[in-house]
């Protein structure tokens, strides 16, 4: 007759597979992080080559990031109801909405409804405005000063010069796209970022309201030390937190500038609007 299980052998398996549990899934949940990066990456490498087709079929130009209301929804002019921002314009070329969004953030998983925004009461968003890829505005996508340098950036453009894709300088360097991070909200962002905020952020804090200085930095709750992004010229690359120009509110004396003056004198430096992109010049 065959012999039963013991409770101390049973104990003894139970421990075992609980130790090899304790083991291997630190390990899994790694391999996971790590595939859902590779995934970021990929997205980011197809938006921007979506770019550069984009402005193949435009003539050279950049695209514009803004909607507006085309009048397609019967009844309502709330542009911001509309998905034809520069991700709804590249959408023809990539095909797949969830393409936008950080696969390291919660997804929104219903792009047919409209998102309430818990900051600004009253406000809603179809999906095209609240992507977690953030274009970036001045130094890619548009010129929105008309000045000489960061310290003489001049007067403002009115809604921007749509720069030449094929004039923007040191394109394997400069920024085209981002994920970012809007508050406290856990599934979307906002579709845009403006580079002369975005590059001079409070390291030492994160935002727990909309904040255009935070929109890239505080994209380091899923990365760390490490930020994600996609080039001019249609490659996707990891890049460090010495591409910004550091503020701390806590610590102050510990802040690489202070001020504006201060900030372009860094920005000049360290050569960072090779990365960000000159907000006063089309190139």
């Amino acid at each position: 007759m065959r012999k039963a299980f013991t409770l101390i052998e049973l104990l003894v398996v139970i421990a075992i597979i609980a130790i090899l549990a304790a083991i291997l899934f630190p390990v899994f949940a790694q391999a996971k992080a790590a595939a859902k990066k590779t995934s970021t990456l990929s997205g980011l490498k197809q938006s921007a080559l979506a770019l550069h087709m984009y402005s193949n079929d435009v003539d050279d130009m950049t695209i514009f990031e803004y909607g507006y209301a085309d009048g397609s929804i019967s009844g309502d002019n709330d542009l911001y109801h509309y998905n034809n921002t520069w991700v709804g314009r590249i959408l023809p070329y990539v095909k797949n909405q969830p393409i936008f969004f950080d696969k390291n953030f919660p997804e929104i998983n219903d792009f047919n409804k409209l998102y309430p925004d818990p900051y600004y009461p009253g406000a809603t968003y179809s999906w095209a405005w609240i992507t977690t890829f953030s274009l970036n505005v001045d130094g890619y996508s548009r010129q929105t000063y008309d000045g000489s340098s960061c310290a003489n950036y001049g007067n403002w453009v009115p809604d921007g010069r749509v720069r030449s894709h094929t004039s923007i300088s040191d394109s394997a360097q400069r920024l085209a796209i981002a994920p970012t991070r809007y508050g406290q909200i856990p599934n979307w962002s906002w579709m845009r970022f403006i580079n002369y905020y975005a590059s001079f952020p409070y390291v030492d804090i994160y935002s727990n309201f909309f904040n255009w200085e935070q929109l890239v930095y505080d994209a380091r709750k899923q990365y760390g030390t490490r930020f994600f992004g996609a080039y001019a010229d249609g490659h996707a690359a990891k890049f460090g937190p010495e591409k910004f120009v550091k503020r701390y509110l806590n610590t102050p004396g510990m802040s690489e500038a202070t001020g504006w003056s201060s900030y372009c004198t860094a920005m000049d430096n360290r050569d960072l609007w090779k990365f960000w992109g000159p907000f006063w010049a089309g190139t």
